[in-house]
């Protein structure tokens, strides 16, 4: 198992670098996600779950019962491009930028007032000190694909049939 920036995965996988791949990101419903073309590679989408911003207990929309990216325009978002990135749509540049890939320490930041994050709902709800509001419009999810390079083998064939059906790993 290993963890590469989720650009480098579509790449790690058509190389032999990796047997299979797990990327993940916001995305339209149903739609996938957009990834590099580096070689033909079989995309399976294994999972799709409500997004929500992550807001510190204080933020004036904390109460709110969803939000619409245009609330947000001028907000400060975090830039954490090894577990998400902020939305598109956001006319205002992130404030700061988390280069590490722990979850716990990207919620504390955004808890913190740092910034805004957009998230799994789950993921957000379980952040602590925080508040998880729905993203209403756009209408996003949070995708996860599974990227193989052609039929796996071995134990990568057992852990792609298991992400496939849905089952737990």
């Amino acid at each position: 198992l290993r963890v590469v920036p989720p650009a480098e995965v579509p790449a790690a996988v058509a190389t032999g670098g990796c047997d299979l791949g797990l990327v993940d990101g916001p995305a339209a419903p149903s739609d996938p996600l957009r990834l590099p073309d580096v070689a033909p590679l079989t995309v399976t989408g294994v999972d799709e779950e409500e997004v929500a911003v992550l807001l510190p207990a204080g933020h004036p929309f904390a109460g709110r019962a969803s939000l619409r990216l245009d609330d947000l325009v001028d907000a400060r978002w975090l830039d954490a491009p090894g577990l998400c990135t902020p939305p598109m749509n956001s006319a205002r540049a992130a404030s700061l930028r988390y280069d590490g890939t722990d979850l716990h320490g990207l919620c504390a930041l955004a808890t913190a007032g740092h910034g805004l994050v957009l998230l799994p709902r789950r993921v957000a709800e379980a952040a602590g000190s925080g508040v998880a509001v729905p993203l209403s419009a756009p209408r996003l999810v949070h995708r996860t694909e599974l990227l193989t390079p052609g039929t796996p083998t071995g134990a990568a064939a057992a852990l792609a049939g298991r992400l496939r059906a849905g089952s737990p790993v």
